[in-house]
């Protein structure tokens, strides 16, 4: 017994000891893990942060390039004409009466028929209605650069096809000065722009001009300045008019119809018909453009919810695609297309169309969609709505 007590001291001892030095390595361990664990959770949160960053700018980029679309009027130094509702005449040729109001001048590009107003600044309320003046640029016939913007889609969505040697003219209240085109160039956002000693002006807009969406990419037209003259009185330009109406219910529009409040990509625009060409050049076509997506989403949003009640309001008597009826809401495979049809200067339809995946509800699967939709007496409402397996 006395042997075997012997032994089982060291015995002891020894587990003792081991354990000891096992301790160490554990504890070397569950540090090595922990590290583990908080890197990958870094690597998630970073990974999380960045795709909730990406959307939100995508998203608040959507908005900023398409929030102006809610102005609804210019506001312009001089009263709407009497005849012929809409039109508006730079009644003065005094510096002095105009300090005070926000058209400085019009933007006139005779190739493109574009007959604008020009506004100081280049915030979204200013490019809602006009082109804008940058402000750290000189105005249009002095010794410097000066830089106008505007939304593509709009006033300058006919930028590229302008030539060298077209004529651009600035109609101040007492001067119209005529320019030359000279270069056009594509660069990045945030390039800059450069001064020069003589008269110029730099006309930017976003490139692709034919794009919904935002962009990082800048179109540049530059144009020497060659001749300036008296300004002739009287010219006129259409101001922009009240966006087509959706009858879109209380509640629903509640939930967000707007693109500001829902995520769909969007696509290029396009205007078919015969609009009438000043028409055409002015902002008026995109706001119907909003006026028609508004009714596109409040269409899926009444659909995937299966309120049929909410449908009938702004698509009476079209027979609801059941693919998306009780579904989820669809992934959209492709962005939004829209073609605003005119004639003169009333929009009368628009022809939407995307590929989407539905899942859930009656038939899932990949759709072609196409959504037309008509205006009468500036009321805008869905005409049909057609699902083709894609």
């Amino acid at each position: 017994m006395r042997v075997l007590n012997q032994l089982k001291k060291p015995f002891t001892m020894f587990t003792k000891r081991a354990k000891h030095r096992v301790k160490p390595r554990r504890m070397t361990y569950r540090i090595l893990i922990g590290l583990g664990v908080l890197l990958i959770a870094a690597a998630v949160a970073w990974q999380v942060n960045a795709t909730l960053f990406t959307t939100h700018s995508e998203r608040v980029g959507k908005a900023l390039v398409h929030r102006f679309l809610q102005n609804r009027a210019l506001n312009s130094p001089v009263s709407v004409n009497g005849s012929g509702a809409g039109s508006a005449t730079l009644a003065s040729c005094s510096e002095s009466n105009n300090s005070g109001d926000p058209v400085k001048g019009l933007l006139e590009i005779p190739k493109l028929h574009v007959v604008a107003p020009v506004e100081q600044g280049t915030d979204d309320s200013v490019l809602a209605v006009a082109t804008g003046h940058d402000p750290y640029s000189v105005w249009p016939g002095s010794a410097g650069n000066s830089v106008l913007e505007a939304h593509d889609v709009s006033y300058f969505v006919g930028l590229p096809n302008l030539s060298a040697g077209d004529t651009v003219q600035y109609v101040a209240p007492c001067t119209t000065y005529v320019f030359q085109v000279t270069a056009h160039t594509v660069v990045s956002q945030g390039s800059p722009v450069y001064n020069t000693p003589g008269p110029t002006i730099t006309l930017v807009t976003c490139w692709p001009t034919n794009a919904l969406w935002f962009t990082p990419d800048r179109y540049l037209v530059t144009a020497n300045e060659v001749s300036q003259s008296s300004s002739r009185g009287g010219q006129q330009y259409l101001t922009a008019s009240a966006a087509p109406t959706v009858p879109v219910p209380p509640p629903l529009a509640s939930e967000g119809v707007t693109l500001a409040t829902y995520s769909l990509p969007m696509g290029t625009f396009a205007l078919a018909g015969t609009p009438d060409p000043t028409w055409a050049q002015t902002t008026n076509p995109l706001l119907v453009q909003t006026s028609a997506v508004e009714a596109y989403i409040a269409g899926v949003r009444s659909l995937v919810q299966n309120r049929l009640d909410w449908w009938r309001s702004f698509a009476p008597g079209v027979t609801p695609p059941q693919p998306l009826v009780g579904a989820a809401n669809p992934r959209y495979l492709t962005a939004l297309e829209v073609t605003v049809q005119a004639t003169g200067t009333q929009a009368t339809a628009v022809t939407l169309t995307n590929t989407v995946s539905i899942s859930g509800g009656a038939s899932p699967g990949r759709y072609t969609v196409t959504v037309q939709e008509t205006i009468s007496k500036g009321t805008l409402v869905i005409s049909s709505w057609s699902l083709q397996p894609a």
